[in-house]
């Protein structure tokens, strides 16, 4: 006969060790990704639509996206929506030409999709009643959490339908542009639901900022030397997807800038650029197959991250704040300085007999003294004090309206970056740091950081012409509105 102590300490043993397996299954599931409790986020671009196109959603889950569905409710009547795969760019979901799937959609795939984007166009056959829709959009994850089923998170968002464009209208704006060359504009741009307002030249984008009055606009806009292209639009977007373009009519005026042929010789190559070389230090001499790759280097890969690094430090725009008025002044930084190279220059660098690489000379060349104080015209902020590259020690002074001025050579500077200086003071000394062969300074103007053409801004002619006249003709025009 079974000893029933025997018996009795079994049960117990097994009584223990299921309490400890389930224990540790119960820490395994608390702390497992698998079993994790989070449900999916559904997120909309936008609350408005205008019916055309895709309206994008965006879904997310830690552990991984299972299903989704998206609906639209009609008096009471779930109706199922097909829905658009589209692909996410710029933490934008983005429509692209895939196939239209059922939005009851199981996702398979061979590691965990965590962030989806789809798309729902407008719904055919169905009549829609009023100014707004109602979605119902639900998602689920693929972890193991509620009995194997994963968590869910279902949703509904009222949808504003939104069909009528963003209005515009240009009040004033100078007359011509100059190819290399700067221009203003001042416009209105009206929607309840406005969302973005940019203005492209057919190469490039300007951000416009607030002016005088609620829902007008100021923005100095450039026409690049190095484009012969030019055709200034204004381009409004609504939150619901309505656009609206309104062309900028400039009088366009070509102009031709100078071409010259440069010789490289060996001892250029061995001094100045070497040294360079060696004081940027992200490369060492014997790295180069010739001399030819050191010169290269510096003029094109070097010049680029030049440009880069003054274009990041020159581009900002107050989007938040209103001008109500901007003074400039001519700029004349160096007292009785002489031009030793002009805006624009195209420059052919030959080497034994051979074209071997270009460049375009985007400021002026100014010397007088060896280092002669450099002087600020108008006030402004520093937004940046540094060596860089090319330009050798370098300033860069903001001014307002999208507008700064680049001081580079330098020897020595005398202020630091976030300072606010007054007009008149002394900011530094010109050199012949970075790639000069003597001491001078290389000033450049900038609008929203690109380059233009130094001399309309030493003119206070065309800066009365073209900016301060066309400010108060806008602002006469707006007062009678």
């Amino acid at each position: 006969m079974q000893n029933p102590h025997s018996k009795s300490g079994f049960v117990k043993i097994l009584g223990l060790a299921l309490l400890v397996i389930t224990i540790l299954c119960g820490i395994f599931m608390l702390s497992s990704d698998s079993f994790e409790k989070e449900s999916p986020t559904i997120h909309l671009k936008s609350t408005s639509w205008n019916l055309k196109g895709t309206f994008p959603i965006e879904i997310s889950d830690n552990a991984g996206i299972k299903s989704y569905k998206v609906v639209l409710i009609d008096n009471g009547q779930k109706i199922p929506l097909d829905a658009q795969n589209l692909t996410k760019q710029n933490t934008t979901c983005m429509a692209t030409n895939a196939n239209i799937a059922p939005l009851t959609q199981n996702i398979t795939a061979q590691s965990p999709i965590k962030s989806l984007c789809i798309g729902i166009q407008k719904p055919q056959n169905i009549k829609l009643n009023g100014q707004s829709l109602l979605l119902e959009i639900s998602a689920t994850d693929t972890s193991k959490w509620n009995f194997f089923k994963g968590n869910t998170t279902t949703e509904q968002f009222n949808i504003q339908i939104d069909t009528k464009k963003p209005q515009l209208a240009i009040i004033a704006n100078s007359y011509k542009i100059t190819q290399g060359g700067s221009a203003l504009v001042i416009f209105k741009a009206e929607d309840e639901n406005l969302r973005s307002v940019k203005i492209n030249n057919g190469n490039l984008d300007f951000t416009p900022q607030p002016f005088y009055k609620e829902g007008f606009y100021i923005s100095l806009l450039a026409w690049s030397k190095l484009h012969n292209d030019f055709n200034a639009k204004i381009i409004a977007e609504d939150n619901a997807g309505n656009v609206s373009i309104t062309p900028i009519n400039y009088f366009k005026q070509k102009k031709q800038y100078r071409d010259s042929t440069i010789p490289l010789t060996d001892t250029f190559i061995e001094g100045k650029i070497s040294s360079l070389v060696e004081e940027i230090g992200e490369r060492n001499l014997e790295d180069f197959e010739n001399k030819l790759a050191i010169f290269r280097y510096i003029n094109e890969e070097v010049r680029e991250k030049t440009f880069n690094r003054i274009l990041s430090a020159s581009s900002f725009v107050d989007t938040e704040s209103l001008i109500e008025d901007f003074f400039i002044e001519a700029f004349a930084p160096l007292k009785n300085g002489a031009v030793m190279a002009s805006f624009g220059d195209h420059r052919t660098f030959t080497y034994q007999g051979e074209n071997v690489s270009e460049s375009n000379h985007m400021g002026l060349d100014l010397a007088s003294i060896k280092q002669a104080p450099v002087i600020l015209n108008n006030a402004g902020i520093v937004t940046l004090n540094e060596f860089v590259g090319i330009d050798g020690n370098a300033l860069v002074i903001y001014h307002g309206l999208g507008l700064s001025t680049l001081y580079a050579h330098l020897t020595s500077t005398e202020v630091n970056v976030g300072d606010s200086l007054e007009k008149g003071a002394i900011v530094a000394n010109t050199g012949n740091t970075g790639l000069a062969l003597g001491d001078h300074l290389h000033f450049s103007v900038l609008v929203q950081g690109y380059e233009v053409w130094n001399a309309e801004w030493m003119d206070s002619a065309w800066i009365k012409t073209n900016i301060t006249n066309i400010i108060a003709q806008a602002k006469d025009i707006i007062n009678q509105l």
